[in-house]
């Protein structure tokens, strides 16, 4: 990230939202009242630029030929009114909700996803991760920043960033990135305060004092900011200062933070879109990702006039209209004919939005918790739509003692409307707590924006800060306890850590594993206990949420023992830190060393085998998964562990002549021998192995045993190319190897257990390489009419085992896996073997099993293949029914699932073949993947980092 300039003149806030960026300012040394809003310069026609308060958060990428202005560097694309306007009118070419996308665990965020659910006819279409479509809506407010303040550059001053307070680390960390890649240095905070802050600032001293008043001397202050992407909860508690001597008169402090919530106006808008589509198209059809994601940008529209005026009694503003047009516009109009339009009307509207989203709930309520997240334009929204029992169980949770809290404070666009706030209002007066007074909210857009200067203000002594420190308390995980009963886990940063405050597990010594790889298991937690750093909980399913674990492989500092692999320690203490710009920041720091060293802990934000995560959001499908460590095996080491090596080394270490090719052919077995059945090695010991196998890898050229049985070792040691921390340099060290192919190509077996290795890594491999193997198999897997060019002096042997290998490269771009599916349901015609079908359900499935879901084949090529596979008979092909679940499975999200018609046909047909129920129902409904399923994928069997060895 960019250095944060010496001398700031200005304090500059900026709300990056879902639905608008919104920027404030004003001078160091101002007052909360001289804050100012920056009018964004933008295009609002392709040739008209206006400065105005709101800059929508949307790219849109021009047709060719349209050619808009680019006044402000923003090519390929349009930003703002202009890139709104024309994403209503032109289907499949809008980026938005960039920020929703960038808390989305299932895909890859610095990967080109983006416009999700473009087709496979759009190639020449540009696309952006949302990393980079935020970075480049927080550049354009860079550059006309700079524009209209010449003098003072947006990169010299002061800014705050803000972010949901539910945002996770790795979202956090995200943001952070995009900031850097525009240029800007940022500190985060949280909106919820940044609202408060802006009430604060209008209030001011008198205001506060009121409250208290009529509180009661204590107000505890509910935030509920429901923006178009996400709904955040705070609980902020107002009280009179101490008394002291430069105490404050009044103490301000954030007591609690919900958990993250996709959950807001986008989701008003889907449900609209999904009232109006039956009546555009008729029941029973729907309407293609592209046009539907027109219609829901017209919803939208029509909402934001019919709940449109003053929020408040008494504000002022037209009356909203009765009814609004709602108008969806054919492919590449430019003009109204073959348009589609319907109305909706007010009274409609305030019933999705009352009745779906803040119906009345108890003090009691609980949100439903269903087994799958519902998902739409690729992001899992919230199961449960209704806010009001969210607050609820936000409230029970948090303030446990209370029946309710004595003020409210409302942000986000949708307050607007006089009957949703009032609605949210009654629902919480219902739990039966003390009076509730609504606090004003002047100006819900601009109020996060506005806040954050405030904020900004505050740290400089000009206005009441804030405390609280962390939402949550951060834990790292260590080694179960021999005797079984809970994992322990240690406090490294308490709830409520002060920003910049560094936390020492104090009267705890800890051993660091180094010279070898480790992950690091860190969990959160926002329970109101107060643990302290250091202590030692035991971790309980409903109090702690697992983050990205934390790998990596630390120096020994002894390149002896590390060479020998032996397993080192050093004595560290932990020490954590919430950054002050909002981030984590972990450490292990050596002890009894004159000069001793830091080991820093950083969270990856780009994981190897990503696709766990998407099992996690989605679901998988049945078929191959990667293999689940066995829950009783042990984790072989010392003798046995160095006579497992001892064996590998005679057989690939330098040459032995007491080596006899028996000895050879019969390693593997030797292995299982001494360490026991291959299926209960452990991540650990197969990991082991591999790293003494690699170094000999151009041993395995001595005999077309040593080949066949380098590559069946490696192949099966180091699967599924991803989950300890070692193997992206593992998978780097062995992807070179894939283009010397075999020394021995005579040998059948040889080509089986080549291709079988690259299956079993597959998941580790990067595109590139997947592409490579793509471009070396396509030949030989092609229809002879296809005549591709066959690569000289390479002729393969086991062609079944190639396509299971091309079957399982989900990192190929889409359009070149639904090739490779054509090509082998032609083979089908003819040939009755079942792998057949069991590798189109692979290239085909909806829910990948390790890549990022915007690789999937489109639907229509599923669709096409399951129209064939429906004609098949299942009793006497069993690897139609899984195939079937694979290509039909139901995700909700419209770019990726195939027609109810077709879905339907499918259930029926495996209820009659008899089809196991949890089968059916992945194709009735989204279903979360098992939590058996979820282990395989995380890479399990690494040895835990820290082990507590003294007190």
């Amino acid at each position: 990230m960019s250095a944060p300039a010496k001398n700031p003149s200005l304090i500059v806030g900026i709300d990056l939202g879902t639905t608008h960026t919104v920027v404030a300012w004003a001078e160091r040394d101002a007052e909360p009242g001289a804050i100012r809003v920056f009018p964004i310069p933008q295009l609002v026609t392709a040739t008209e630029i206006e400065a105005r308060p709101l800059l929508p958060s949307l790219l849109y990428a021009p047709l060719p030929g349209e050619a808009p202005a680019d006044p402000f560097g923003d090519a390929p694309f349009a930003l703002g009114e202009h890139a709104r306007r024309r994403g209503g009118e032109v289907p499949g070419r809008l980026i938005a909700s960039a920020k929703s996308w960038l808390c989305h665990p299932a895909v890859d965020r610095t990967a080109p996803i983006l416009p999700w659910g473009a087709g496979d006819d759009a190639a020449a279409l540009p696309r952006v991760s949302p990393l980079d479509a935020s970075a480049r809506l927080l550049a354009h407010v860079r550059r006309t920043w700079d524009d209209a303040f010449p003098e003072r550059p947006l990169a010299e001053q002061e800014v705050v960033l803000t972010v949901p307070a539910s945002f996770d680390q790795v979202a956090r960390e995200l943001t952070v990135e995009a900031a850097r890649r525009a240029g800007l240095s940022a500190r985060l905070l949280e909106e919820p305060q940044a609202a408060f802050y802006d009430f604060m600032r209008l209030a001011g001293a008198q205001g506060l004092d009121g409250l208290l008043a009529r509180s009661g001397g204590e107000a505890m202050v509910l935030v509920c900011d429901v923006g178009g992407g996400t709904t955040d909860l705070s609980l902020i508690r107002v009280a009179r200062g101490a008394g002291a001597a430069g105490a404050p008169p009044v103490e301000v402090a954030r007591v609690a933070v919900g958990h993250h919530l996709l959950l807001g106006g986008d989701n008003m808008d889907l449900a609209l879109a999904h009232l109006c589509e039956p009546r555009l198209v008729g029941a029973g059809e729907k309407l293609d990702p592209a046009r539907f994601g027109q219609l829901v940008l017209a919803c939208r529209a029509a909402k934001e006039r019919l709940l449109g005026g003053g929020a408040e009694p008494g504000a002022g503003g037209p009356a909203p209209p009765d009814e609004a047009p709602v108008t969806v516009l054919s492919h590449g109009a430019r003009l109204v004919g073959g348009a589609l339009t319907t109305r909706l009307g007010r009274a409609e509207v305030e019933g999705v939005v009352l009745d779906g989203f803040f119906p009345e709930a108890p003090a009691d309520a609980r949100p439903q918790r269903g087994r799958g997240g519902l998902v739409a334009f690729g992001l899992p929204y919230e199961r449960d739509v209704a806010i009001t029992r969210h607050v609820a169980w936000f409230f029970a949770r948090h303030a446990p003692g209370s029946r309710g809290p004595t003020a409210l404070l409302l942000n986000g666009g949708v307050f607007r409307a006089r009957r949703v706030a009032e609605r949210l209002a009654h629902a919480i007066e219902r739990w039966g707590g003390p009076p509730l007074e609504v606090l004003p909210y002047a100006d819900p857009d601009l109020a996060v924006a506005r806040g954050a200067v405030a904020y900004g203000l505050a740290l400089a002594g000009r206005g009441v800060r804030i405390e609280g420190g962390a939402a949550r308390g951060y834990y790292v995980g260590l080694e179960p306890p021999a005797g079984g009963g809970p994992r322990p886990a240690v406090c490294v940063v308490p709830r409520g850590a002060k920003e910049g405050s560094v936390h020492a597990a104090a009267g705890r010594t800890f051993a660091l594993v180094v010279g070898r790889p480790v992950r690091f298991d860190l969990f959160a937690s926002d329970d109101a206990r107060a643990d302290r750093a250091g202590d030692i909980v035991p971790l309980e399913e409903d109090r702690f949420e697992p983050l990205p674990p934390v790998a990596v492989a630390f120096d020994a500092g002894d390149a002896a023992r590390a060479a020998a692999g032996k397993r080192a320690e050093v004595r560290v203490q932990i020490e954590g830190e919430l950054t002050a710009i909002g981030t984590l920041d972990l450490a292990c720091v050596e002890l009894g060393a004159p000069a001793p060293r830091r080991f820093r802990l950083a969270f990856q934000l780009r994981e190897e085998g990503r696709g766990a995560r998407a099992g996690e959001a989605e679901g998988g499908a049945p078929g191959e998964r990667a293999p689940a460590r066995p829950h009783a095996a042990a984790t072989p080491g010392g003798r046995r562990l160095d006579e497992a090596r001892e064996a590998i080394e005679r057989v690939f270490g330098k040459g032995r002549p007491d080596v006899a090719p028996r000895e050879v052919k019969n390693l593997v077995r030797e292995l299982e021998r001494v360490l026991g059945e291959r299926a209960t090695w452990t991540t650990e010991t197969a990991r082991a192995l591999f790293d003494t196998l690699a170094p000999s890898a151009r041993s395995r050229r001595r005999s077309a045993d040593h080949e066949r049985v380098f590559w069946s070792l490696a192949g099966y040691c180091l699967r599924p190319g991803f989950g300890d921390a070692g193997d992206p340099a593992r998978v780097a060290a062995l992807a070179p190897l894939f283009a010397e192919k075999l020394a021995f190509p005579q040998e059948a077996r040889s080509w089986q257990q080549f291709w079988i290795a690259w299956r079993r890594v597959a998941a580790g491999l990067d595109e590139a390489l997947q592409v490579a193997i793509r471009d070396l198999a396509d030949p030989f897997l092609a229809p002879a009419e296809q005549r591709l060019k066959k690569p000289k002096g390479v002729k393969p042997e086991a062609l079944d085992d190639l396509l299971e290998l091309c079957a399982s490269l989900e990192r190929v771009p889409a359009g070149r896996r639904s090739e490779l599916g054509a090509w082998v349901l032609e083979r089908t015609w003819t040939d009755r073997d079942a792998r057949l079908w069991a590798a189109i359900g692979r290239i085909g499935a909806r829910v990948p099993a390790y890549a990022s879901v915007h690789h999937v084949v489109s639907p229509a090529a599923a669709e096409r293949w399951l129209d064939h596979l429906l004609r098949e008979k299942w009793e006497e092909l069993p690897s139609a029914a899984p195939a079937a679940v694979q290509l039909a499975r139901r995700t909700g999200d419209r770019a990726r699932d195939v027609s109810d018609r077709t879905r339907g046909e499918v259930e029926r047909r495996l209820v009659k073949v008899g089809a196991p129920e949890a089968w059916v129902r992945a194709v009735r409904e989204v279903m979360a993947v098992e939590e058996a399923e979820r282990a395989a994928f995380f890479g399990e069997g690494l040895p835990v980092g820290l082990r507590l060895v003294g007190e």
